[in-house]
């Protein structure tokens, strides 16, 4: 591919000390994740899969699951398949009341049945994995639970060890009880420390999120955060964005936006989109936001989160069939919407672009003969990464420095061409300022944050990451 350069001078207030040194990483916010493909093989709908190890999207046809929504899948760091799971039974179904944890063989777990575990796959994001940050051999399989089932399950956990059955894994507890009362959604976002994950419910109806950290101490209590509408038991996505910084969720016929503190859990700065937003999806650089409607129009909107106006910013780019679409991004940096029981899903072709160049198309991607239903995996924020651009494996910028400038330190990047984005971290993971880049020298003055070592992240014009790296201003 391509490098794009980003010219880039952010000011961070300091010192009359100056020095400049760079060191090539492979991390940053998500430090052990940058260069994982643990989201590149996806299974979900009904004994649908996909394979984004070539870096082209490859239908699967050896699926051992059927699900209406709740889906989560996991590779390892190459991209070899680990195992995958429905969530739980939907009781009351005759075509999907089998919950199971399938192996990478697509026969179920040692001890995966998920009968009676208080998770159902008809509940919008039912499924999701969680890496212990302890223990690289557990995994925790959260659930929540559908409306079918009055949602009685709420938030639960299973366990599964990859050291047993001889590798294949096996699943040591089913159904551990965290929290009650809280709607079908869903999400897994990135600690600022990089290690550790939230896991952030939403309250059945109530205005709260409840934000659950998992270490590798275990689940902790809640961090809640009372902020926009009341959410019922028909809710849509909750999404982060792959920064940690920002979520949105639908639903209820709303559409909000919110900041999210990734070092704290807490939410703020609540923005009404105005539509109804059911599924979303932020594209990999987070220039953009991407939502759909549920059922009447079923119309797919865009809005640039760079804008002095988000709101204003809203774009129609396309329609589809899907009734309760679910947005994902790829490891392709597309972004795929789930279409209930057709042989195809939608597809955003550059969801880098603004306005229709987006190139939205409705049946983007067939799957070989099998069917999508409502859903498609839920994955923890910063694992979907792209296959052809690891860190290591492209050019650095030509120019990556920190200098004294009118009292304040500046940290320059460049490397060639104008239009990308730049996101600036303190050494902690903790965001200093991102934004994007369209032309030379752009400037930004960082009050408060003075000389220390800062991670650098650049992005292209197409959202793809090509640098990481650490700079050190005293």
């Amino acid at each position: 591919m391509s490098h794009t350069t980003i010219p880039l001078a952010v000011s961070l207030s300091g010192r009359s000390k100056k020095r400049s040194t760079s060191l090539a990483i492979g991390v940053l916010i998500g430090l052990a994740q940058a260069q994982a493909q643990e989201a590149n093989i996806w299974y979900f709908g009904n004994q649908a899969g996909i394979d984004f190890n070539s870096g082209a999207p490859v239908a699967l046809l050896n699926s051992s699951m059927n699900s209406v929504e709740a889906s989560g899948s996991i590779s390892d760091q190459n991209g070899d398949l680990l195992f995958y799971t429905n969530g739980g039974p939907v009781v009351t179904s005759s075509n999907y009341n089998v919950g199971r944890v399938w192996n990478r063989n697509h026969t179920m777990m040692t001890n995966g049945n998920l009968a009676g575990s208080g998770g159902c796959n008809s509940a919008r994001q039912g499924a999701l994995i969680v890496k212990d940050p302890g223990n690289a051999d557990l995994y925790y399989i959260f659930t929540t639970d559908c409306y079918e089932d009055n949602l009685v399950g709420g938030l639960r956990y299973d366990v599964v060890d990859m050291t047993g059955s001889g590798g294949m894994g096996q699943v040591l507890s089913i159904g551990d009880t965290v929290y009650s009362g809280i709607t079908e959604s869903m999400a897994g976002i990135r600690h600022a420390n990089g290690i550790d994950v939230w896991v952030l419910v939403h309250g059945l109806n109530n205005n709260e999120f409840h934000a659950f950290l998992v270490t590798a101490n275990g689940v902790a209590a809640p961090v809640t955060t009372a902020i926009g509408p009341n959410m019922s038991s028909q809710p849509g996505d909750i999404t982060a964005n792959r920064f940690s910084t920002r979520v949105h969720y639908g639903g209820n016929n709303t559409s909000s936006l919110y900041d999210f503190d990734p070092a704290t859990g807490i939410l703020s700065n609540y923005l009404n989109l105005g539509q109804n937003g059911f599924g979303s999806a932020f594209s990999y650089s987070g220039n953009y936001l991407y939502t759909c409607e549920f059922q009447v129009q079923r119309r797919v909107f865009q809005y640039d989160l760079l804008a002095t106006d988000i709101v204003a910013s809203e774009q129609v780019i396309g329609s589809g069939i899907a009734l309760q679409g679910g947005l994902q991004l790829a490891p392709d940096g597309k972004i795929y919407m789930a279409r209930g029981s057709q042989g195809s899903i939608g597809v955003i072709n550059n969801p880098e672009l603004a306005g229709v160049a987006a190139d939205f198309q409705d049946e983007g991607f067939y799957l070989g003969g099998r069917t999508c239903a409502n859903g498609l995996p839920t994955f923890v924020n910063d694992l979907v990464q792209p296959v052809t651009t690891g860190i290591d494996a492209v050019t650095a910028p030509t120019a990556l420095s920190c200098t004294l400038l009118d009292g304040d330190l500046v940290i320059r990047a460049r490397s060639g061409n104008s239009v990308g984005r730049y996101a600036i971290y303190r050494n902690d993971g903790s965001l200093v300022r991102e934004g994007r880049s369209n032309g030379a020298n752009t400037s930004v003055r960082i009050a408060g944050d003075g000389p220390g070592l800062y991670v650098v992240r650049l992005t292209n014009g197409s959202g793809q990451e090509f640098s990481s790296r650490y700079v050190l201003c005293e």
